[in-house]
């Protein structure tokens, strides 16, 4: 049954319908399918926001406030929301007890807590509320605030047609693991995300990812690690592929993505630990890190894939290099992501091709 304008919105529809190749059948399905992932991604965030706020506030409490708290805190900083939360629990005829006013908070309040200037209260306080972490308030700030793009999409009954959804149930369910390993277990006994992943109808056409990173070119190319190595908590579409921009062009090897891993410990214990593995794709990972440490990786936590190599029969070839001729200030093709079709790429000459 196919979904009817008078339901949804052309404008909206639209994005499902370039998808689906104008097939509104298909499109349907996809709209049906994006409603569905977003009610068991928002599940895992239900849990994981209640999860993170109960443990800021019992590191908060238990660590002491007045003189022994640091200066600058966020119940300081944001009096005026606290006391707007206040205000509208009194105009329900509650009272305004603390545990109201912390539900009342928004997500971003907390997330908040975690941008660098509250560097000396996650020293003093937070840091101990991801006990499972390395301790690295950048990669737990980078996290949350991908969390609160992907909840804020969903509350506006955004599209995630272009996002790895199996990812994004994946870093929720990582810091959750940072929080409380034994609730993390919990959370992935019963999220749906992963299944509804599975049911998606239709991959969006562009299935490539083209990066943007000298360094990662080196790496693959010269150090022959093939991997692609990038930060914790970016959001990532569905992709099939990995390309390189470097040296004003696309490189002509296209590497097929073997395996996604979401969340790497980057250090040198980790490294050997990995090489030890009798996964021979953990072992690789434990390369990368080795290999990649000395040259500017130099975060607590990463993402990777996994890649075919250069001669791998999986590994798509260019019939030459494609230029990027556009110079002057603001003319890069890409400076971190971008996505295109392999289809559309195989056929290009130049970045001028590919621009949608």
């Amino acid at each position: 049954m196919q979904v009817e304008p008078d339901w949804v919105s052309e404008k909206r529809f639209a994005e499902y319908l370039e998808v689906a190749g104008g097939d509104r059948d298909v499109a349907s399905e996809l709209y049906v399918w994006n409603a569905r992932v977003s009610s068991a991604l928002f599940e895992l965030i239900h849990h994981v926001e209640v999860l993170m706020r109960n443990a800021v506030i019992r590191e908060l409490t238990a660590r002491g406030s007045g003189p022994n708290m640091p200066p600058g805190t966020p119940w300081v900083q944001n009096a005026a929301r606290i006391a707007e939360v206040e205000k509208r629990v009194r105009s329900n005829r509650k009272s305004a007890t603390e545990a109201r006013i912390y539900a009342g908070l928004t997500f971003g309040f907390w997330k908040s807590m975690f941008g660098v200037e509250y560097d000396e209260l996650w020293r003093h306080s937070l840091q101990y509320a991801f006990p499972n972490s390395r301790g690295d308030r950048k990669i737990i700030a980078s996290h949350l605030e991908s969390v609160n793009d992907l909840r804020n999409r969903i509350a506006h009954h955004g599209s995630l047609i272009e996002r790895d959804t199996r990812v994004e149930a994946n870093k929720l369910l990582r810091l959750a693991h940072w929080i409380d390993a034994d609730a993390a277990e919990w959370l992935r006994s019963i999220e749906q995300a992963t299944t509804v992943t599975e049911q998606r109808p239709i991959k969006p056409p562009r299935n490539v990812v083209v990066v943007a990173a000298e360094d990662a070119w080196r790496l693959y190319n010269e150090r022959k690690k093939y991997a692609y190595v990038f930060q914790a908590a970016r959001s990532i579409q569905v992709v099939d592929f990995v390309a390189f921009y470097a040296g004003q062009e696309i490189k002509p090897v296209v590497a097929k993505i073997l395996r996604h891993f979401e969340a790497v410990d980057w250090n040198r214990g980790n490294s050997r630990r990995l090489m030890r593995s009798d996964d021979p794709e953990e072992q690789a990972v434990g390369h990368v890190i080795g290999a990649s440490m000395g040259d500017g990786w130099t975060q607590s936590t990463y993402q990777v894939f996994l890649l075919s190599a250069p001669d791998d029969a999986q590994t798509v070839t260019l019939p030459a290099a494609v230029d990027h001729s556009r110079r002057g200030r603001g003319s890069a093709f890409v400076r971190a992501h971008r996505y295109v079709a392999l289809s559309t790429l195989q056929s290009a000459s130049d970045t001028a091709d590919l621009r949608n």
